[in-house]
This record gives C-alpha cells, sequence and structure tokens, in this order.
C-alpha cells in the first residue's frame, strides 16, 4: 500500500510542476494538449489509487482501445465511437481478465487503498458516518422493500455514470479536434464531467433528496456563466451575475447549516432495574466504544424532567456534531437526566464549554463529573455489559430486519472468552461454541455462541438471558453481540 501511495503521489507532484511549466513555455496547442494529458494521467492515478492495478489495466485498455478509432477515424463517426467507448467502461467486458490480474497480483496491488485524513479524530468521523446512515435509513428501507425504487435508483446511477463517462470522452475528442479554433471556455464541461460523477456517487449512496439538493447548488456557476457570455448590456450582466452569486452563496450556507443540523440517535431503550434508571443508549456509538484517541468521558447530571430535555436534545446533538464529539448515551431517574459524552484526548475544555452551554440551555446548575477512560470501564458498567443492554441492541438489530420486511429465523452471535479450558468444556455441555482463534491469547480462548430464534421480541430475550446466565455461572465474559438472518 505503500508503495502504491508513494507512485501516487511522485506521479501527481510530477503532473503538478508539469502543468504550469508546460502553460509558461508552450504555445496555446501545446498549453491545450498538456492540459488534456494531465487530466487523462490524473484520471489513471485515481483508478490506480482507488481501484488497484488490474482496473487501472483494463480501463488504459479501453481508453487506448477508444483513442485508436477517434484519431483513426473522421470526425462524423467520432460520437457514435465515444458512445461505444463509454459502452465498454459501463459493461466491462474484460472483468473476467480483470479477476484473473487480480488472482496473479499481490493484495497491496489489488484492494484499493483507504487513506483517512482524519488522525486521531477518526472515531468522530466513523461516528458521523454512521449517524449519516441511519438518518438516510428510510430511502435505503425503500431499497429492500420497493423494487421499483430499487431499480429506479440503479437506473439512475448507470445513467449519470454513462453521461459522465460520454461527457469526459467527448470533451477530450472534442478539444483535441479544435485546436485550430480552440476557445478556453471549452475546458467548462470539465465542470459539468465533475458534477455529474458527483451526483451518480449521491444517487447510489444515499438517494434522490440528497441528489436534488447537489444539483441545486451546482446550476449556480453555469447560470452565471451563462449571464455574463449574453448580450445583455454591461451593466445588467455584472448586476444579474452579483445577484445570483449572492443567491448561490446564500444557498450554499444555508444547505452546509442544515447538513450539520441533520443528526440522529438510534436509542437502545430499556428500564435498567439495578440503577433504577431509564436507558436511552446511543446505538450509533457501539461499533467504535473501544478507541483510542476519545477517552475524556463526561457525565452530566441535570435536573429536569425527561420531557424538557428530549425537547432541546436535536439542538444538543447538533452542538456535539459541530464540534465534533460525542453523545453515548443518556438516562433518567429520580427527576435527573444522567447525559454521558466521550471528548478527544486533547480536547478537555470543549467539555468545560459544554457544560456552560447545556447550563445556558436549561437555566439551571449542572454537575459534571469529567473522568479519563481509555479503557472504557465506565461505559462497560453502567451500559454495553449490561443484560439489558445487551437484549435491547439483539431487539434493535432484529427489528431493523423487520423494517427492511426480511422475514425470517435470525442468528443470535454472541463472542465471549473464558480464561480456563474446563470451564468452556462446562459451558459447552449447554450451547455449541465456535473457537476464535484469532481472537485467542494465551490466558484467555474467544468463542462465538450462534442461538437460532424467531424474531420475536420476548424470544430473543429469553435465549439471551439463558446465554448470559450460563456464562456467569460457567465464569465466561461477554464481549460482543450480533443479529444476523
Amino acid at each position: 500500500m505503500k508503495k502504491r501511495i508513494l507512485i501516487a503521489l511522485i506521479l501527481t507532484l510530477l503532473t503538478i510542476i508539469f502543468l504550469p511549466t508546460a502553460l509558461i513555455l508552450m504555445q496555446l496547442k501545446g498549453q491545450v494538449i498538456s492540459i488534456l494529458v494531465s487530466l487523462v494521467v490524473l484520471v489513471i492515478i485515481g483508478v490506480y489509487v482507488f481501484g488497484g492495478v488490474p482496473k487501472m489495466i483494463i480501463y488504459m485498455i479501453y481508453g487506448a482501445l477508444t483513442s485508436f478509432f477517434l484519431f483513426l477515424l473522421k470526425e462524423p463517426y467520432h460520437v457514435p465511437i465515444v458512445f461505444i467507448g463509454t459502452l465498454l467502461f459501463i459493461l466491462h467486458p474484460l472483468s473476467s481478465f480483470e479477476n484473473y490480474l487480480s488472482e496473479k497480483m499481490l493484495p497491496e496491488d489489488v484492494l484499493p487503498i483507504r487513506i483517512s485524513i482524519h488522525g486521531s479524530y477518526w472515531p468522530f468521523y466513523a461516528y458521523f458516518k454512521e449517524m449519516k446512515n441511519f438518518y438516510h435509513l428510510p430511502q435505503a428501507r425503500k431499497l429492500y422493500t420497493k423494487k421499483s425504487y430499487l431499480h429506479l435508483r440503479q437506473l439512475t446511477t448507470i445513467m449519470l455514470t454513462f453521461a459522465g463517462i460520454f461527457l469526459y470522452i467527448h470533451a477530450i475528442s472534442y478539444i483535441a479536434n479544435s485546436l485550430d479554433d480552440f476557445t478556453w471556455l471549452s475546458f467548462f464541461i470539465f465542470y459539468a464531467v465533475i458534477i455529474v460523477f458527483i451526483l451518480a456517487y449521491y444517487t447510489f449512496k444515499k438517494g434522490f433528496t440528497s441528489t436534488f439538493r447537489t444539483l441545486g447548488i451546482s446550476l449556480f456557476p453555469p447560470m452565471i456563466y451563462l449571464i455574463l457570455i449574453s448580450d445583455f448590456p454591461e451593466v445588467i450582466k455584472y448586476s444579474f451575475s452579483g445577484s445570483v452569486l449572492v443567491i448561490g452563496l446564500v444557498v450554499s450556507i444555508v444547505e452546509l447549516t442544515k447538513y450539520y443540523q441533520r443528526v440522529a440517535y438510534d436509542a437502545y431503550h430499556y428500564y435498567d432495574i439495578d440503577q433504577q434508571l431509564e436507558v436511552y443508549a446511543n446505538a450509533l456509538f457501539e461499533p467504535i466504544v473501544y478507541n483510542e484517541s476519545f477517552t475524556k468521558c463526561g457525565h452530566y447530571q441535570i435536573k429536569v424532567k425527561l420531557e424538557t430535555f428530549q425537547k432541546q436534545f436535536h439542538d444538543i446533538l447538533v452542538y456535539a456534531n459541530f464540534f465534533r464529539f460525542l453523545i453515548t448515551a443518556y438516562a433518567y431517574g429520580k427527576e435527573m437526566v444522567h447525559l454521558y459524552a466521550d471528548f478527544h484526548e486533547k480536547n478537555e475544555k470543549r467539555a468545560e464549554k459544554f457544560k456552560v452551554y447545556l447550563e445556558s440551555k436549561f437555566k439551571i446548575g449542572i454537575t459534571m463529573k469529567l473522568i479519563d477512560d481509555p479503557n472504557k470501564s465506565q461505559y462497560e458498567k453502567k451500559f454495553f455489559h449490561r443484560p439489558n443492554y445487551i437484549i435491547a441492541r439483539a431487539q434493535n438489530l432484529a427489528n431493523l430486519l423487520k423494517e427492511l420486511e426480511i422475514k425470517t429465523k435470525i442468528i443470535i452471535s454472541i463472542i465471549a472468552y473464558f480464561e480456563l479450558e474446563e470451564e468452556l468444556e462446562d459451558f459447552q455441555s449447554d450451547f455449541q461454541t465456535v473457537r476464535l482463534d484469532d481472537l485467542s491469547e494465551d490466558n484467555y480462548i474467544t468463542v462465538r455462541i450462534d442461538v437460532p430464534s424467531i424474531n420475536v421480541d420476548y424470544m430473543i430475550e429469553s435465549k439471551i438471558r439463558e446465554v448470559l446466565l450460563s456464562l456467569m455461572v460457567h465464569h465466561g465474559q461477554f464481549v460482543r453481540i450480533s443479529v444476523f438472518y
């Protein structure tokens, strides 16, 4: 992976150095050719980095074939050739050859490179991604429940991808064949190419709502361009284009504000009898409980009614989203709301500022306790390893399958570990287990317990309590629970 990144960085750097040098030293035709070559090279580098070497080779073959026929045939045939070349990329007839190359090459040359630019703040951005996925769940649910919606999404994505590839190839071909009558405005078509690919990505990943929002914002630059090249008097052109620019900036700021306000909270809701608390633990926090950088754990006690707190909870989530910290749970008992949040290890001041924000929000004094808890022992003790939390998680996942209209039996999968072989053998007399050697160490044995069940809440609860009771009797330690079908 490091080798590919290094090669890609070197090629990108050489391209960046070459392009301004060519623009300075060459005449107009040379400048245009240099830009076209740079655009092609940058696309190849992108495929090399994010698609792997086999995909890069296949795409270069498609590109070489298309370029050869564009060069060989006269201009009236170029549009059909571009159409056929686009079909090559979409239909991918050499997919079997790509698979063959993938099998022959090392994994580091095949797998796409995943680059993280978030550093130690990666847990927040991983959580942010989970939150956005949950926010868009109503649209994603349609992919499973409405075949017509699924086919429409797929068709739209394919059409937009086709349009993007077609415009890209056609633009390069058109500019290369119009060097004698060239205008720099010809490069404006690459703006459309970028927007079309972005729209295709949003259609595929998020749905039509995000696609239309992006399309609306993307229309402002072309509108300004069309006004500037119109035959209107200079005063009207500049006043109209300035007005459209201001409107575009206002719309962009509004959309950016709404982007941060689109927050979600998926709660594992249950009543903890031992602690006498009604708990709303954050299901979206579950995958990143154990992280090495968000280790400052805050506990805020707010003496308000639960209904009062929940009315303000959306604003609290927006605040946390904007300042990059995690709301991990809240609970209510004895007329007191207990709010829990995790902060970056170097951002203790934000915990204090959050306390001030809550006091201004509820107009009362708030008690805060902030501890350094890298092992998340407090979260384990209060939520993560509590029986009712475990049951609530399983029921939540099972209900998600119901919402997706997946009507089948489920598998409750529990991961646990034992320190002694004898205790594991005794436990296996009650439940079948699968040893997980990759997760085991010299001083403990990790196993997976798969329990079939029908997708009914009380049956799920009953089976989980049986497993947890047996684990307690045989000194097994619960790790994590999942649900499959």
